[in-house]
């Protein structure tokens, strides 16, 4: 009740009252005596049913006013409420997940509770407001009564009823309740409750707009990221295949949904093929910008290094690529070779990579790994391994995508049958075997997707350099 109102209110009392006793005087009441604030008595016994009534009559205009007094009052807090309330729910998008959110949150709810302090609490205080620290005493047991849990979801008083318990309905970001303290005014009532669960509700509607907020931004980054690294892949990739008489290439990748860092690289330098294939352990944007990298410096070792020195090449890119590596915290396993027509001969350098398989005559050999994975030593050794080659022999080089392949049992494919679909096509073309490996692998997956690149590069002699037993 405002000031005013209640002057208003005295005034308007003071008037009623001495209408009242003119009406006494006229009934001969005679003599009247009131004390402020008390009822009418008259000397002697004139006119008692006249004052009973007067009386009756002013405690009802006064008990009137009162009421009216308390209404206004009560109108007032209402409004105050309803102000605190809107503001509550009033959601600001821009500052979702920020501390200042927290902070107007709370405030918000401390007004609508008249509390001295509302905290957030998980198995500790989280959050204040209010000016007060986690060492008040009056914290204290209500840390203690919050971190008991409970499955009851009502508010609930705790100690003198100075304090509220009220658990929280997303819990997804670790807060398990509010918790609303009174250090010096009344004790919460019914009707705080109410306002308690209110504030508990506005708190839970933020935290779950923060969490799907959060949420959105986190999926709206992944599928940038996912598209810039399927651009730096398709920019790799987009490289056609290498011409040169006596040898033919087929190359092909199929990206997982999310992109890993598989690639590829072909160079002619003179009557020479160089290749690489390798795979980034990581995937998406990481392991793009790994694979972009790597790729320059295999076409900077192509033009700097022998034909017959595949693994000076491997060592210059693993010096080349360490630091960076080592910064990012990935590794690369690749197979570097040369491979010359005119001679048959196929000299190849494995740092790590998986599947290298060479079909002779119909029987397929792994080319095993001289070299660790680039990434690993700042400055790799390995060594070389040559192998001549004739006519329908084939250099299959691969990545893990293919043998790992699960169908829908969560069966992978394997190396070993990844082995047999290389020897099953022993007289057809680089390019009939690649597919039908890719058939077969996309057979195996039975409609599930890749969880990985799916990454092959075949190399095919096409003109007999010698006889093998000769």
């Amino acid at each position: 009740m405002t000031p005013a109102s209640t002057e208003t209110h005295l005034i308007e009392s003071d008037l009623a009252d001495a209408a009242l006793e003119r009406l006494l005087v006229a009934a001969g009441a005679g003599e009247i005596h009131r004390s402020p604030g008390s009822d009418w008595t008259v000397s002697g016994d004139t006119a008692p049913d006249a004052i009973d009534a007067a009386n009756a009559i002013r405690r009802a205009i006064h008990g009137i006013y009162s009421a009216q007094d308390d209404v206004t009052e009560a109108l007032i807090t209402s409004q105050d409420h309803l102000s605190a309330l809107r503001a509550l729910t009033q959601v600001n998008l821009s500052t979702l997940g920020r501390s200042e959110a927290i902070d107007d949150l709370l405030e918000q709810a401390r007004a609508l509770t008249a509390s001295d302090l509302v905290a957030m609490v998980d198995d500790r205080l989280v959050h204040t407001t209010g000016g007060r620290s986690a060492d008040s005493p009056e914290l204290t047991a209500v840390i203690r009564e919050a971190t008991k849990g409970t499955d009851d979801p009502e508010p609930r008083l705790v100690g003198q009823g100075n304090a509220v318990i009220a658990p929280l309905s997303d819990q997804s970001g670790g807060i398990r309740a509010l918790a609303f303290v009174r250090t010096n005014g009344p004790v919460y009532s019914t009707g705080d409750l109410r306002l308690v669960r209110a504030a508990v509700a506005a708190t839970d509607m933020q935290f779950t707009l923060t969490r799907l907020h959060l949420q959105e931004i986190k999926r709206a980054t992944f599928e940038r990221e996912h598209q810039v690294a399927s651009s730096l892949a398709q920019a790799v990739f987009s490289q056609p295949a290498p011409t040169l008489s006596g040898v033919e290439v087929f190359s092909h990748t199929t990206p997982a949904s999310l992109a890993g860092g598989d690639f590829f690289a072909f160079a002619v330098v003179g009557d020479v093929l160089w290749f690489t294939v390798g795979d980034v352990a990581g995937k998406g944007l990481p392991a793009a910008m790994v694979m972009t990298r790597a790729v320059s410096a295999a076409r900077v070792a192509f033009l700097t290094h022998d034909a017959d020195d595949p693994a000076g090449a491997m060592r210059a890119m693993g010096i080349e690529l360490y630091d960076y590596l080592d910064d990012v915290g990935l590794f690369i396993t690749v197979a570097l070779g040369t491979y010359r027509p005119s001679s048959g001969a196929l000299h190849v350098c494995n740092a790590g990579h998986s599947p290298v398989m060479l079909v002779l005559g119909g029987t397929v050999t792994l080319i095993p790994a001289s070299m660790p994975p680039l990434g690993v030593l700042p400055e790799p050794r390995g060594r070389t391994v040559r192998f001549d080659l004739q006519r329908n022999d084939a250099l299959v080089l691969g990545s893990d995508g293919l043998a790992e392949q699960e169908d829908s049992g969560g069966v992978m494919l394997g190396y070993d049958r990844l082995a047999e679909l290389c020897a099953e096509l022993p007289e057809e073309s680089a390019e009939r075997l690649g597919h039908h490996i890719l058939d077969a692998v996309e057979t195996h997956a039975d409609g599930i997707p890749p969880s990985d690149d799916r990454t092959l590069v075949i190399l095919r002699a096409v003109e007999a350099i010698h006889d093998r037993d000769s």
